[in-house]
């Protein structure tokens, strides 16, 4: 009996997951309705970063990989499609391929050694933090090649049957439509048998390698498909802002992303996301209330979230419903 009451209460505690997913996502499609462009951009922005923020989680909530390199994957993904369009002419979607085969060939040199043979975790964060460090200090000395501190401007998207992707508003409703697809592919990834062995590789590996599971195998597909989704939504990002900068590949947004990831809640796929968005609105707003130090603001909401909800606050209201 109750076996058959926690499978009803997980039941319709998924469906109202749906149903608060599709009221989002209906928000989202009818949110530039009557907004300025400046305010349509931002919310491309944090949509994007969204994006980002899952592919973060994908390391740090389902295989306990800390990675010290979210921004150097990001702006990788960012410099793919600029180098190209900027200085080679070529089409803006070569980029995106491009950014992929570069992103998951870097993870699996990165991961190899410590996640498939086992050298330590430590090595793993130590390997992450040390590529982000070369990668943002290569953009800034190599001018000839990423224009140095200037990065890599005027990247425009093209058009696509007519649409021309580099007004605001088409762009919008195209990054909504490849972050929508990326996302539900990735849920659905998440939600079968190898979203499960994830899961279950990070409550007791031992075990799980008992069984006959290459846990090790498993968490570098899932850190190289963290680093290639961080790329393709520094690809789409760079559409937006027409830039690749070293800002991009900044230690300052990496920790912005795990901060979005831990109060979002780990390992809990849609809390990232939403905090993500939401916390990118509220820090371009207290941005225009208080610019000089909006980021104490954002720390002491950080270091309270850490306190109050060391689980985040979807990990909370996942508690509650279990």
């Amino acid at each position: 009996m109750s076996v058959a009451i926690d499978s009803a209460r997980r039941y319709l505690a998924d469906e109202r997951y749906r149903w608060v997913g599709l009221l989002f996502v209906i928000g989202l499609l009818f949110a530039p309705m009557g907004v300025e462009s400046y305010a349509v951009g931002l919310i491309t922005k944090a949509i994007i970063f969204g994006l980002f923020a899952i592919s973060v989680d994908i390391a740090l909530g389902y295989t306990g990989l800390i990675t010290l390199a979210p921004a150097a994957f990001f702006g990788i993904g960012a410099y793919s499609v600029a180098k190209l369009v900027v200085d080679y002419d070529a089409s803006y979607w070569l980029g995106f391929p491009t950014a992929v085969v570069l992103a998951a060939t870097i993870a699996f040199l990165i991961g190899y050694a410590p996640i498939k043979r086992r050298i330590g975790e430590v090595y793993f964060v130590l390997f992450t933090m040390a590529f982000g460090v070369i990668v943002h200090d290569f953009t800034f000395v190599t001018t000839s090649f990423t224009g140095g501190s200037n990065g890599l401007a005027y990247v425009s998207p093209p058009e696509v049957f007519g649409i021309n992707l580099a007004e605001t508003l088409p762009f919008y409703y195209f990054s909504l439509i490849v972050v929508g697809a990326l996302v539900v592919g990735l849920y659905l990834l998440l939600r079968s048998d190898y979203g499960s062995i994830l899961h279950a590789s990070r409550q007791n590996e031992l075990r799980m390698r008992y069984l006959g599971y290459d846990t090790d195998r498993e968490k570098l597909l899932a850190w190289i498909i963290s680093a290639v989704i961080s790329a393709v939504a520094g690809a789409i990002y760079v559409g937006t802002v027409g830039v690749a900068s070293p800002s991009l590949m900044e230690f300052a947004l990496t920790g912005e992303v795990i901060i979005w990831v831990v109060v979002g809640g780990t390992g809990t796929f849609v809390g990232p996301f939403i905090a993500a968005f939401l916390l990118t609105l509220l820090e371009d707003y207290l941005g225009g209330v208080w610019s000089e130090g909006y980021l104490i603001i954002l720390g002491v909401l950080f270091v309270a979230f850490i306190f109050l909800l060391p689980e985040g606050v979807m990990g909370r209201i996942q508690d509650r419903e279990d």
